[in-house]
């Protein structure tokens, strides 16, 4: 929810859930309201429905390949910073105040956190290109706006996702397009 106008309200990196009254001063009005996009519609009262993010993930914001017995996995060395950017991204709870918080109700902080945190282990890796491409169809399909650098969703992220997943998401996305099998051609005639 919005308080006063902010997805969950004044404090940075807190959910309204963590938000305490000794936050406001004695006596003050505080306006509560459901968040405003299209992609979420406004069910009753303070509930939204979210589930285009449900949407989102489950065109392929997960591991479908086979990895291996969970004890293969940690026998992969996976770099420092690789595992903390991994993790950074895989924080992101999918409230949606980053689509509050955006003019354009651009759901791309959200998927690029989705892209990053497979992005950087290498069991996700298998299916980046498939991953790229599917998630951010199914944003588009969604009817989430596009991001104009405003850096909003990154303010009100209770999690703090930096901004710089949406940049990979772009990158993979492009990636993937570029490495994308082209169409083959019909044969004319009686081929």
């Amino acid at each position: 929810m919005a308080i006063d106008g902010a997805p969950h309200g004044p404090e940075r990196g807190t959910t309204t859930c963590q938000l305490h009254m000794r936050s406001f001063p004695d006596g003050a009005e505080i306006t509560i309201e459901p968040w405003r996009s299209a992609a979420f519609p406004v069910l009753k009262d303070l509930i939204v429905d979210r589930a285009a993010f449900d949407r989102i993930v489950q065109a392929g914001a997960f591991v479908a390949v086979n990895t291996g017995a969970p004890q293969d996995g940690n026998a992969l060395p996976i770099p420092k910073d690789d595992a903390e950017k991994a993790l950074d991204a895989a924080a992101c709870i999918g409230c949606g105040a980053c689509v509050a918080a955006c003019k354009n109700a651009s759901a791309m902080l959200f998927v690029g956190a989705k892209v990053s945190h497979f992005l950087y282990l290498p069991q996700g890796r298998v299916e980046r290109d498939r991953r790229a491409r599917n998630l951010v169809a199914a944003m588009d399909k969604e009817g989430f706006g596009n991001c104009t650098n405003q850096y909003e969703c990154e303010a009100a992220c209770p999690k703090e996702i930096p901004v710089r997943v949406i940049a990979e998401m772009n990158r993979e996305f492009l990636r993937s397009k570029l490495r994308e099998e082209p169409p083959k051609e019909r044969l004319g005639g009686d081929g």
